[in-house]
């Protein structure tokens, strides 16, 4: 109870203190919480020096990619008669987690490790019956499991005809790093060539990029390294002198 109150305490002081501390620095507006304001940088690692520049909300602790897909499902999912259908939500985020619940009238979570979702299930084999859910969700995992397209495959099999999978990951590189063994806990680095993968088990992918809404909400990946901007990525996310954008696909059954 204790660190409950605490966190409630740190969210309500820490965006004043924030605002006021950083008052020079260029103030966005988190649509996942409403707060506007500056935000806060995000340290990806320390060598080399990575940093994510204007990347965390101070509201809601939402990065770019959480207020990337908030806007996404407002736009997919607001004539969809989504409360009368269901979501499997895959390692769940918790600043997106109203949001869906408010969409559908049943939403379940999953993940292979985590104590606090509905189901403990690995992604590559599902236990789920073919047809199971309108639409699931899964974003930053598909690094992880060694055989990525069994993942594709299995999201694909446990949707509803008609169904939904959005899916949103980072994409480095023109084709993914396979890197034969866990390193850090990954498999691989994703590259554009799993929208491809994608493309042969849908019938159908749309390719959302954070340049498909307001710059206001501050959508891009602003990648600082070693002091210097970075955008060496693919053309399709690269934003040239500033980093790369988000890229969330929504695959249809």
């Amino acid at each position: 109870m204790r660190q409950l109150w605490a966190e409630r305490i740190k969210q309500a002081v820490r965006p004043r203190l924030y605002r006021t501390i950083y008052s020079g620095r260029e103030h966005f507006t988190c649509p996942i919480c409403n707060y506007r304001g500056p935000f806060k940088d995000k340290i990806v690692s320390k060598s080399p020096a990575v940093t994510r520049v204007d990347s965390k909300c101070l509201g809601c602790s939402s990065v770019e990619r959480h207020r990337m897909m908030h806007l996404v499902f407002d736009e997919v999912y607001k004539n969809w008669s989504a409360d009368q259908k269901s979501i499997l939500h895959i390692a769940p985020e918790d600043c997106l987690k109203p949001q869906l619940q408010s969409f559908f009238g049943t939403y379940q979570t999953a993940d292979l490790l985590q104590a606090n979702v509905d189901f403990n299930e690995d992604v590559q084999n599902m236990s789920f019956p073919d047809g199971t859910y309108d639409s699931v969700l899964i974003s930053r995992v598909l690094t992880i499991p060694p055989d990525l397209e069994a993942c594709i495959r299995e999201i694909r099999r446990i949707l509803k005809p008609g169904g939904i999978a959005i899916i949103a990951e980072i994409y480095f590189h023109e084709e993914s790093i396979e890197y034969g063994k866990f390193i850090g806990e990954r498999s691989r680095e994703i590259g554009v060539d799993l929208i491809t993968m994608m493309e042969r088990h849908f019938s159908r992918v749309e390719k959302f990029t954070s340049d498909r809404y307001e710059e206001e909400y501050q959508l891009i990946n602003r990648m600082v390294v070693d002091g210097k901007p970075h955008d060496d990525y693919p053309e399709v996310v690269r934003v040239p002198g500033l980093g790369l954008m988000d890229l969330v696909a929504v695959c249809h059954v």
